[in-house]
């Protein structure tokens, strides 16, 4: 599963010039959905306008913080639930191990309401509550995984968003 997606974190250097985006700038990070899995490219505020995004699985503006502070940034929980939303046909199993941890993390952060769990063929199941656009049932199924399979998209999880988020 490693090989799957390993997305890394953010480089601090701007993919299409190649110059490095400075401590405290605002730049771009987008996923490109590649053969090799899910990959990362930081961009810019410059270079953004110039980048195509057509390609992109998903994009999002980060706020630059400084490299004095002892913690990560705070969470963009919009942003995850953007991410969230765009795997809902997701039928490779990294990606829907990715939704069902980030299900887990939104349940357990209060973005969605777990309303009856249970197994299939298995595998765990969640309904949720979605209170977003008027409220709505989503259901999430997890593949099968090896709790060291779920600790590692965890892993990957936080390195995706440069966050500390934890699913327990």
């Amino acid at each position: 599963m490693a090989e799957a997606w390993n997305v890394a974190r953010s480089t601090r250097t701007c993919a299409r010039s190649g110059a490095e985006i400075p401590p405290e700038t605002p730049y771009y990070s987008a996923l490109l959905d590649t053969d090799a899995g899910l990959e990362r490219r930081d961009y810019s505020a410059e270079a953004w306008p110039e980048v195509d995004s057509a390609g992109f699985f998903s994009y999002w503006k980060n706020k630059g913080y400084s490299p004095n502070q002892s913690k990560r940034p705070p969470v963009d929980w919009e942003r995850v639930l953007a991410v969230f939303d765009r795997l809902a046909d997701a039928t490779d199993k990294d990606k829907r191990l990715l939704r069902y941890v980030i299900a887990l993390i939104l349940v357990r952060r209060r973005r969605l309401r777990l309303d009856d769990m249970g197994q299939v063929d298995g595998c765990d199941r969640l309904i949720l509550w979605d209170r977003r656009d008027g409220g709505r049932t989503i259901e999430v199924t997890s593949p099968a995984a090896t709790r060291e399979e779920l600790s590692e998209t965890q892993t990957r999880l936080n390195d995706l968003f440069d966050a500390d988020i934890e699913a327990e």
